[in-house]
């Protein structure tokens, strides 16, 4: 009997120094995230996607997003880094 893994994306989000805790997300909707974010020409000052490997070897796309000093009320920092297993998007 073999065991199915599920591919699914990390998100970290980070304000004011302090790292919350990780969501696991599925491929589309960090797809519609990430293209949401690219499109927010007020709200995001950067977005970056970037093509590399983990501990492992196994390939991973790592896609960091950086938002507006006023975007968010109450913190001065606001990002969110994506770690998406190459795989998860090309399963699709």
């Amino acid at each position: 009997m073999t065991t199915a893994t599920k591919l699914a994306a990390t998100l970290y989000t980070r304000a004011d120094g302090r790292t919350y805790r990780p969501e696991y997300l599925n491929a589309d909707t960090v797809r519609r995230l990430i293209r949401r974010a690219r499109t927010n020409r007020t709200g995001v000052e950067a977005v970056h996607v970037y093509e590399c490997a983990d501990r492992d070897g196994t390939p991973l796309h790592i896609a960091y997003v950086r938002y507006a000093l006023d975007h968010w009320s109450n913190v001065t920092g606001v990002i969110d880094v994506y770690e998406i297993p190459t795989a998860a998007l090309t399963n699709l």
